[in-house]
Formats: structure tokens, C-alpha cells, sequence
């Protein structure tokens, strides 16, 4: 079995678990003789197992019926029929007037063009058992819609009907017939259920579509004969709004309904599915949508990027799917599929030149052969350049070929990848003339490499000796050349290119110019951007090697990206330390390092700290590792905690030196054993002491420097305020998606004070800090940009192509045949009947634990590890109780009814959330990375928007998204998280979608319109950093930061400082002025309340904060601290973080109020 007959396993078994047998099953079980209606075992034991009809092969369900077993695809009895017959031979005659109440039946059709977008057709029929669906608070609920099972389902489209033709629909479905089961001693007959299939069909005259408008016609079916329950398909057209009353197209829905008379499961129509072919001259064209008016340059270009991927039907009840004709053929079929599922095309970074002899090769660049400067390296780099323009010139050559509404944005396209081009030549040119950016470009290269080396060195274990000391009995391992490794993607070396110019020359005059790196998930972007860093610390040393101090910014959103990303950058600056200390007449006596700054929950803020927790390490095995470097970036030897055979634990390379901690291999033979410690740091107070050459940190860190003036040394700047080195040249903003909304908002706030801090005002020019963005999912990136950074020159890198995911750096997945290799494959799963989403999810998971089993061992793995992604922590929560009690007892029901030897229990779940502490994090990302078979491999995993980014475990090919997300960007970024290896495990998601929200139906009702759109779909960020309530909660926090890190440290908080205030607040006045003008009125009144709060309080310490700083007369305590309400003194509420910024109120419930009450109930107990 291959990986994509792996996946469709998991597929199957989730299809049959919700929605019935594929057609293509065959019989399971033993055969059973049903054409009497009844059968009659010798004892009860003959009964047990699973069972089929001897004469059809047709499954026979012995545990349950039929609405209970199944929940997608089915049909309640009961609908209303309106429709009147299509009588054939009347076709010509002239329709009557229709009576207005004749379509009260439907709700929702299109008669306008607004309306368009969402028709709905609503057939109900009253329920048999009371709804359990509930709705989050947070959505509208549609509760009451569950008061009422669906008895009908539809689809919508677009017709252009010609005079001859027809609709050829066809019908599938079944029905279950009762089967009474009977054996000695048992009191009453069993009911067992046999399934009846069918498969109808019936035409549609043009006739009928041109002339029957707005009036509901029921189709003939055959073959009836023989069949107990059929359903009754009806057909209503409309005139396509705007267009002409000659004109032939129409909108039609086409919808079936169950019509039997009577209840429950006997009654009902399971498995069903609707489709239309159009014969004799009729063609379905795509679905008409409401015209953007006056569409900006990003609409034009979404529209020509996704011209081909076009709607043709969308459903009602169901989703809606087609097989496309083709590029202007329309659709040759449209269905009503209730369990939709759409494969999203899998982009590779890797670009291919064909052989003499047919073949592929994939083009490369060696980081070693750039290293040495070979002509090697100079034609693998050339051949990309030549690669690229070749490929725009075909590009360009198209433009002549596309629908003129398209020519503006495919030449802006073709533009923006010519600059790109003529900006990777231009770094080439230096790269291989200028001796700073060619000895740099080489350095880098070399750093890059062994970097990429070192970070795959498997974790090397310390062993115990039997007197209890630790013992190194792994080899030290070489950094020798591994295939796959040490080679540049085009892309990334595309983007040094680009970028080289601005990170090498300070006085460049593109310097201010954000690049923004736009490539999916799992592309290499992280790569990427580390050469970048790599090019400009290296660039800095060699233009001044006294140069030392903090060279890069990088900043992430969250934690646990923030500490992955620690590991990697760790390597690269072990290597590029040791390139150092081997060059130091160019590159200096200053060692290269880094610092990880995280808030005080995550890494220890001080030597005292630091030194307590270490000795927690030791003692308790519950105690929090702050440190968490859990490797030798250099050879991989362990470190961190390790158990101890009796109490305590041994804590590996951590070691405490005079009141410092530091880093050191315990392998003898590293590079940074012995006494030689790691060039890393992890200690705020240590990071301000050495100033390390790259720091990273979350953005939120940054609202310390209102508290920590200490930090001004990461700025280059000294205690006097005067600067001593160069600030840092170089910001890189990884998952700049992330910063938006009300974090984005206050990030924006505190950006002009971090963008003057890193601006080197010595020269005649001010030299402003280069920056470097990146995302997988992006729109109105140039708006963001602008709110966020104040620059209005932005790049988004790789250019855009003429079609979505063709980019040349970024192309479709093929193999050797070219044909296209597996991608992302998506499924849908709505339920109306099953009564609540945790059912579906108990089904879900159920079917998922032991689909798996029936996969190969060689496949198995992949699909082993059920991730588990939910919107909130209280859905989280619902969920463990379902993986506790619910899954189990579900699995121990299926173990009878599919007749399991054992089935496969939820034995290890795995919890993965943000109220994990910091060093837990990565041990269970290690533990989601053991393999199938592996002591501690995880069954389930529970995730909450924290494996957003940085999870990147190729192992995973299987993912359950309970409801749909807040946004698509987080759609896409969650879902990568599997089928990162599409040859090994193509990626399965399976979307459960709650009945009950509206946002989840409409999602699920255009499920392929929104997958195959699925970047298009992402919704533009907002940034709004000048805001009223932005300003009331942080622009005194803004204005202080840069008041205490600019100036004088001991400068004292009274008297007033007017000047220094003054010139804060002229950054932030110009920075608003160019990123939102009309708030400048805004800002202007709460700075000089501010200012006047300041100058009249007359405040002598900093700090209100009951530790270290003065209560009654400090200026400012952090946010969210309870406030004292005995003191009269009023103070300033800043944060410690970009989120956390509300104080928290605790409830006490108190009877004092209500003593009287109190008293007489207690005398009535007494009498």
C-alpha cells in the first residue's frame, strides 16, 4: 500500500462510520437469506458477528437502525410536495399564471442580484427526538433550525439552455428494510436492518428550464418498480437577475426530498446524492457572483490568480461538486455531495530542468561550492538568474492570451518579477565585485551549510554509570556532506540575492524597504531568513570588527515558535562563533552569541533567578526548566534534566559558575565542552551584559522597555544615553499574519519607538534598520506593513505569477510523468441528525483509531496520530471528557457490531495548549514525533491555536478541525501542520462543522468553492495602533519606553522631563501622521492629558509596584495589578506584555447583605 492507499482507508473509514458503505465495499460478514423478511437462529451465538444479504451483498445492521448508525446523507420522512409533474408532451404549450403562493415551500431563491450570493432552500418536516445541538456563544445560534430533521437536500446553478436539450439528473441513495431476527429463549424478535440501494434517473426538457420559471416540477424517476421509499426530485427555475427576458440562461435548483408518508428509521432515504449532466446543447456555467465595483490592485490580482478556479454549483443542506469540461467548456456534471472532499494542490519549492535524455533534474545551489567561490557555484547561481528571466519572458508572452479585464494586473505581475530579478542581479554583482559583500556572502554560505548539518545530528544521550556519575559513550559525531543537505532552494537564494544589496551596503537606497517573504507552509522560509541574518551580522563585523553588539532582531508571536526557532538560530551562531574565533584579525575578539528573551514565566530575568532555578532542577523532578536549551547546538549531546535512579534529577550542561549559570557540553570533545561554554544566553541580565549578536524574543517582550532600562544596550545605546555601536541592523517579523487585530494594534503603538532605537543617527543620513517579514498567508499586506513598520515600500517575495501557485520559486508538485503528486486533502463533515458535534467527534475519532489499524505497518505511521485542532479551551475541555468516557464506551459498542478481536483504545492523549508551562512544550512536541510502535507514541492530540506555527513534525498526516476556525489564515496554518511529506503521508483533514452555526453551514455548503480558493480567502488584517482606546491604554507606556531607554538610565522621573517627552512624542506624531492622519487629533489630546498628569503629580519614583518601587509615589504600576483603594494617589496602568493588559477581579459571594434572610431560615430549621 502506498501513502495516498493509506489515506484512503482513513477516508473510507469515516465515510462509512457517518455516512454508509462505499459502493465499491464488498460484502462483509457471513450471507444471510432476507427475501422472507425474517430468519430464525438455532441458538444466539449463531447470531453474533457482522451479516450481509446472501442475494445482494448488501450490508445487514444488527446492533442499531439505521438514524441512529448513520448521520451524513440522510433524509427524514415527511417533506411537503408543491411540484407539479413535467408533462413531455405539453412542452410547447404557454405556461399558466402562477399563483404567488406556489414556491411558500422554498426560501431563499435569487430573484435579485444581492441575493445571489446565498440562496437557500428550506425543507423541513418535524423532528422525531429532541435536539441536543447547542451553539457557542459566540456564533448566532440556529439551535431552533435542529428542531426540525432535514428532509431535503439541493444544489444551485447556472444554466445556458438551448432549445433541444436537457438535463439528464440521476438519483442514488437507500432505504433499510426490517428484518425480523429470532432464537430460542428470547422473549420478543430482534429487528435487524437490510439495506435496499437504488439508483434513479430522469430527464429535464429545455422546454421546462426556458418556459417553467418559479414553479416547482417534480421529474419522473425510473426504474421504480420494487422499490418501498423513493424520493421525489423537483426542479425550479428562475431568470438570471440583470439579464435580458430573451435571455436563455437560468439559475436552477435542483432538489430532493423525502416525500414518504409515516417515521423513523423504516422511512427515511440514507446515503443520498444528487447529480445533473447537461446533454443536447446545454451548458452549466459558473455561478454567477456579485460584482466587486472599482476592485483595488490586490482584487484584480486575486481575480486573475484564481480566473480558472470558478464555482459552478453551490448547495443547500449539502455541499456541491463538478467535474469541470475545461477552460471555457463549463461543468460536464454538478453534484449534491453530503460528505464533500477536495485536495488542495501540493506546491514544491524545487525547480526542474529536463535532461538530454528526457529526465528531470532539480536545480540547486551549493552552499559549499559558494563557499569556496567556485565557478561551480557561480553557474549554479547563474542558472537560476537565466531560469527566472527565461520563465518571465513566457509569462509576459501570455498576457496577449488572457480576457483583457485581466491585462492590468498580469503586466503589473510581470513588473513587480522583473524588479525582482534586476534586485537578485544586483546582489550577484556585489556578491562577486564588492570585497565586504563577497567575503560576507562566503562566510555565510559556510555558516549556512554546517549549520544545516549540525541541526540534523540526532540527540546524542548521556548514559549512567552504575556509581551514578553521567558518562558520554556516543562518538562525537563530524559534520560531514549528507545528501539533501547544504544545498540553497531557488527561492531562498533568490531572496539573499534580492536582499543582499540592503543588508550589506547601510547606505543603500532601497535599505528602507520591507521585504515581505510570502511562500507556504513548509517552504523554508525560516532558511531563508536565517542567511539574511548570517549576511548582516557577518557584513557589520567586516566593515568595523570593534562593531560588536546586538546586529538582529527576531520576533515571533508566540512562545513555543519563539523556543523552536531558538534551536535552530542556536547552530548557526555555534558555527558561526568557531568561523570567528578562526578569523579574528577581520571579525574581532567578540565572540558571536545569542539571546533568547522571553518573558519571566519562560526564562529566568536575573542571575538570582537563574540560580534558584537550577537548584530547583537538581532537587525536584516537577521543577520548571527556565533554561531550555535541551541540546548541544553543536553535536547534539543532551542536556537539560534528566531522572535520577533515586530523588532528584541530574541537570545536563547547566552549570553554575561564581552566581551565573552557563552552557556546557559534557562531551570532552565538543567544540564548546570543557570549559569552553556555549556562546548562548538565556538570562535578561546577561542578555544586556553581552549584548548577543542575534536576539530573539516575542513581540510582547518589547512592552518592557518601560521597566527595564537596562534593555537600552541591545540598541547599542550606553548608560549616558549616548550611542557606543552600531543599534541593530536587521528586524525580522516572522508570521506577520499573527500581528493584527488588537495585538497588532498595540505592537503598532510601541514600533516608531523601537524603529527610532535601532536608526543610527551618526552620519550625515540617518541609517534606518532593514527589515524582514514573513508569512504563509497574507492580504492588504501593504496597509499592514504601513501600520505597523511606518514603511510604504513593501516587496512581497516571490512575485506573483499569472496563475495562483505558479511562481516559477513556487510550483505544483510533480513526479518523473509529470503527473501531479498527492496533495492536502480536505474533507467536510456536517450533521444535522446526529443532535450534537461531540457525537460527530465521538464517531470521527472512533472510526480514525481503527481505520488506522487496518493500514500496513510500512504506512501505518502517518495516520497513527490523530492531531486534533479546536477553536477555544472549553471545546478543548469538552473533548477530554470525550476522549475519557465517551470514545471508550463508543469503541467497546463498535467492538460487538464489527466483530473486533480488540479494538483500539485512546490509551495515550496528548494535551498541547498554551496552559502547558514553557520547557513542557517541546518534550511533547519530541513525544508527537516518536513514531508508530514507540513506547509513548500519541493516539490523540488536543491542540488549541498554539500549533498555529512552528509544529513542524513531518510525521503527521492526519488532523480533525472541530468547527470552522475565526479565520482562514488560521485554517491554512493549522491544517499545514500535516502531510508536511505528501510522498510519505499526504496530508487528511478531516473539518467538523456544528449544525448549529451558521458561519460552519455556509462554509460547508461551499466547501470546494472555499478550498479551491482557499488563499484568496484570507481576510485582510487590520492594524489600528492610533486608535482611542489603543492610545488611552499605551501611548504614556510608548512615550516612556523611549524616555528610558534614550536617555540618561538614572534619569529621574521629577522633575518632568518636557524635552525628552516631547521628542517621543514626535515620533509617534509622525508615525501616525503617515499611517492614519485622522487619529493625529486624537493623539494629540490624550498626550498632553498625559503630560499634564506627569508634571502635576510630581512623582519621585518610577515604580508604583509594592515590590521594588514606591505605592504612594511611583508613577506607574503594571497592568492588570489590583489597585490599592485605601490610597488617594492616582498612577499609570503599563503593561508588561502586547495582550495581558486588563486587570483580573475576583468574585467573592457574601451573605452580609442579606442577614435578615439568613436568620429566619435558620430558625424555620431549627423549628
Amino acid at each position: 500500500m502506498t501513502g495516498t492507499g493509506a489515506r484512503r482507508t482513513m477516508e473510507a473509514a469515516v465515510q462509512r462510520e457517518l455516512f454508509g458503505p462505499p459502493a465499491d465495499e464488498a460484502p462483509r460478514g457471513k450471507p444471510m437469506d432476507c427475501s422472507t423478511g425474517s430468519h430464525v437462529f438455532d441458538k444466539r451465538e449463531d447470531s453474533w458477528g457482522l451479516w450481509h444479504d446472501g442475494a445482494t451483498g448488501q450490508e445487514i445492521l444488527t446492533t442499531t437502525d439505521p438514524l441512529h448508525r448513520y448521520g451524513v446523507g440522510v433524509l427524514f420522512a415527511g417533506a411537503t410536495d408543491h411540484g407539479t409533474a413535467i408533462e413531455f408532451g405539453d412542452a410547447e404549450a404557454e405556461p399558466e399564471e402562477e399563483p404567488e403562493d406556489e414556491i411558500a415551500g422554498v426560501v431563499g431563491l435569487s430573484e435579485t442580484e444581492d441575493d445571489l450570493r446565498a440562496p437557500a432552500v428550506v425543507m423541513e418536516v418535524r423532528d422525531i427526538a429532541p435536539p441536543r445541538g447547542e451553539a457557542d456563544s459566540d456564533d448566532f445560534d440556529l439551535t431552533d433550525a435542529n428542531s426540525f430533521k432535514p428532509s431535503a437536500m439541493a444544489i444551485s446553478f447556472q444554466c445556458d439552455v438551448a432549445s433541444g436539450g436537457s438535463l439528464e439528473v440521476s438519483v442514488t441513495g437507500a432505504y433499510y428494510d426490517r428484518l425480523s431476527i429470532e432464537w430460542p429463549g428470547l422473549r420478543r424478535p430482534r429487528t435487524w436492518w437490510v439495506r435496499r440501494p437504488f439508483e434513479l434517473t430522469g430527464t429535464i426538457p429545455s422546454q421546462v428550464l426556458l418556459d417553467e420559471t418559479k414553479r416547482r416540477k417534480n421529474l419522473t424517476l425510473a426504474p421504480t418498480e420494487g422499490l418501498r421509499v423513493t424520493p421525489t426530485v423537483q426542479v425550479f427555475c428562475r431568470r438570471v437577475p440583470g439579464q435580458p427576458s430573451e435571455s436563455s440562461e437560468r439559475l436552477i435548483t435542483l432538489a430532493a426530498l423525502n416525500t414518504a408518508p409515516g417515521s423513523g428509521p423504516s422511512a427515511a432515504l440514507f446515503q443520498m446524492t444528487v447529480a445533473a449532466e447537461p446533454r443536447g446543447g446545454i451548458k452549466i456555467t459558473p455561478y454567477p457572483d456579485v460584482e466587486q465595483h472599482e476592485p483595488d490592485d490586490e482584487e484584480r490580482s486575486i481575480a486573475l490568480l484564481y480566473r480558472k478556479q470558478l464555482t459552478y454549483a453551490i448547495g443547500h443542506g449539502c455541499a456541491a461538486d463538478w467535474i469541470a469540461g475545461g477552460e471555457g467548456r463549463g461543468a460536464s456534471r454538478v453534484i449534491a455531495e453530503p460528505m464533500p472532499a477536495y485536495e488542495v494542490v501540493s506546491l514544491t519549492p524545487n525547480v526542474y530542468v529536463t535532461r538530454p535524455d528526457g529526465t528531470r533534474a532539480a536545480v540547486t545551489v551549493s552552499m559549499d561550492e559558494l563557499a569556496k567561490g567556485s565557478d561551480l557555484g557561480t553557474q549554479q547561481v547563474e542558472t537560476v538568474l537565466r531560469l527566472y528571466e527565461e520563465w518571465i519572458a513566457d509569462r509576459e508572452a501570455e498576457i496577449a492570451d488572457l480576457a483583457p479585464q485581466f491585462h492590468e494586473a498580469a503586466r503589473r505581475h510581470i513588473n513587480e518579477a522583473r524588479g525582482a530579478l534586476e534586485r537578485m542581479q544586483t546582489g550577484w554583482a556585489l556578491a562577486t565585485s564588492n570585497p565586504i559583500a563577497k567575503r560576507a556572502f562566503r562566510l555565510a554560505n559556510e555558516a549556512m551549510l554546517y549549520q544545516q548539518l549540525r541541526s540534523s545530528f540526532p540527540k546524542r544521550e548521556a548514559e549512567v554509570k552504575k556509581d551514578g556519575t553521567l558518562t558520554v559513550s556516543s562518538p562525537h559525531p563530524e559534520a560531514k556532506p549528507v545528501e539533501g543537505k547544504g544545498n540553497w532552494r531557488p527561492f531562498q537564494i533568490a531572496f539573499l540575492l534580492a536582499s543582499l544589496p540592503e543588508l550589506v551596503d547601510r547606505k543603500a537606497p532601497t535599505r528602507s524597504l520591507v521585504d515581505l517573504i510570502f511562500f507556504p507552509t513548509g517552504g523554508g522560509k525560516t532558511e531563508a531568513y536565517l542567511g539574511a541574518s548570517a549576511i548582516s551580522l557577518l557584513a557589520r563585523r567586516l566593515r568595523d570588527k570593534h562593531d560588536d553588539g546586538t546586529d538582529t532582531l527576531m520576533r515571533y508571536t508566540l512562545r513555543l515558535l519563539t523556543a523552536q526557532q531558538f534551536l535552530r538560530a542556536a547552530a548557526l551562531i555555534c558555527v558561526l562563533e568557531d568561523i570567528r574565533s578562526r578569523n579574528e584579525g577581520e571579525l574581532g575578539a567578540t565572540p558571536f552569541g545569542i539571546g533568547i528573551w522571553l518573558g519571566g514565566s519562560s526564562t529566568p530575568n536575573s542571575w538570582t533567578q537563574a540560580s534558584e532555578n537550577l537548584k530547583e532542577l537538581g532537587r525536584y523532578a516537577s521543577a520548571q526548566n527556565k533554561f531550555l536549551l535541551l541540546r548541544c547546538p553543536w553535536c547534539g549531546m543532551e542536556m537539560g534534566p534528566k531522572p535520577k535512579p533515586g530523588q532528584g534529577q541530574y541537570v545536563i550542561g547547566y552549570e553554575l559558575v561564581g552566581n551565573k549559570v552557563e552552557f556546557r557540553c559534557i562531551d570532552r570533545g565538543c567544540r564548546f565542552g570543557g570549559r569552553r561554554k556555549l556562546p548562548v544566553h538565556v538570562v535578561d541580565q546577561d542578555i544586556y551584559e553581552s549584548r548577543p549578536s542575534i536576539v530573539i524574543g516575542t513581540v510582547d517582550k518589547f512592552a518592557m522597555l518601560a521597566w527595564q532600562p537596562g534593555a537600552r544596550a541591545l540598541f547599542g545605546i550606553g548608560d549616558d544615553g549616548s550611542r557606543q555601536v552600531s543599534p541593530p541592523g536587521l528586524i525580522i517579523q516572522d508570521e506577520l499574519h499573527l500581528i493584527s487585530g488588537p495585538l497588532g494594534s498595540m505592537v503598532g503603538l510601541y514600533e516608531p519607538v523601537i524603529d527610532d532605537l535601532c536608526t543610527d543617527k551618526r552620519g550625515e543620513e540617518p541609517v534606518p534598520p532593514k527589515i524582514i517579514a514573513a508569512t504563509a498567508t497574507v492580504r492588504r499586506y501593504v496597509d499592514q506593513i504601513k501600520g505597523l513598520f511606518g514603511r510604504e515600500q513593501v516587496k512581497l517575495f516571490p512575485p506573483h505569477g499569472l496563475e495562483e501557485g505558479r511562481s516559477f520559486f513556487a510550483e505544483p508538485a510533480t513526479d518523473d510523468s509529470g503527473a501531479l503528486e498527492p496533495g492536502r486533502r480536505y474533507v467536510g463533515i456536517m450533521s444535522a441528525s446526529l443532535g450534537s458535534t461531540q457525537t460527530v467527534q465521538v464517531r470521527v475519532a472512533a472510526a480514525t483509531l481503527q481505520g488506522a489499524v487496518d493500514i500496513p505497518d510500512a504506512d501505518k505511521d502517518g495516520y497513527w496520530t490523530n492531531l486534533n485542532f479546536l477553536n477555544s479551551l472549553r471545546e478543548l475541555g469538552n473533548t477530554v471528557s470525550l476522549i475519557q468516557s465517551d470514545i471508550p464506551d463508543y469503541l467497546t459498542g463498535l467492538r460487538r457490531r464489527e466483530d473486533l478481536a480488540s479494538p483500539r483504545w485512546p490509551r495515550i492523549p496528548m494535551e498541547l495548549t498554551s496552559r502547558r508551562r514553557s520547557d513542557d512544550i517541546p518534550k511533547a512536541i519530541e513525544q508527537l514525533q516518536l513514531p508508530n510502535g514507540e513506547p509513548g507514541c500519541v493516539d490523540i492530540c488536543l491542540a488549541s491555536n498554539i500549533i498555529e506555527v512552528g509544529v513542524d513534525i513531518d510525521r503527521l498526516g492526519l488532523m480533525t478541525i472541530v468547527g470552522q476556525p475565526k479565520t482562514t489564515a488560521q485554517y491554512i496554518q493549522v491544517s499545514g501542520r500535516v502531510g508536511r511529506q505528501p510522498w510519505r503521508s499526504p496530508g487528511l483533514v478531516l473539518t467538523i462543522y456544528g449544525a448549529a452555526k451558521p458561519r460552519d453551514r455556509s462554509h460547508y455548503e461551499r466547501f470546494r468553492t472555499y478550498h479551491q480558493r482557499l488563499y484568496a480567502q484570507v481576510e485582510p488584517t487590520s492594524v489600528t495602533p492610533f486608535a482611542a482606546p489603543v492610545l488611552k491604554r499605551a501611548l504614556h507606556a510608548a512615550v516612556v519606553s523611549h524616555i528610558r531607554q534614550s536617555s540618561h538610565r538614572d534619569l529621574p522621573v521629577y522633575p518632568f522631563p518636557a524635552l525628552e517627552y516631547e521628542v517621543a512624542v514626535e515620533l509617534l506624531r509622525a508615525r501616525a501622521e503617515l499611517a492614519d492622519p485622522d487619529e493625529l487629533g486624537t493623539l494629540e489630546r490624550e498626550q498632553r492629558k498625559r503630560a499634564a498628569e506627569w508634571e502635576h503629580w510630581h512623582r519621585t519614583d518610577w515604580s508604583a509596584n509594592a515590590n521594588g518601587g514606591d505605592p504612594k509615589q511611583g508613577l506607574m504600576r503594571y497592568s492588570g495589578t489590583l489597585p490599592d483603594l485605601q490610597a488617594e494617589a492616582t498612577m499609570w496602568d503599563v503593561p508588561t506584555s502586547m495582550r495581558n493588559v486588563d486587570a483580573e477581579c475576583r468574585l467573592e459571594i457574601t451573605l452580609d447583605y442579606n442577614r435578615d434572610a439568613v436568620a429566619a431560615a435558620t430558625a424555620e430549621e431549627e423549628q
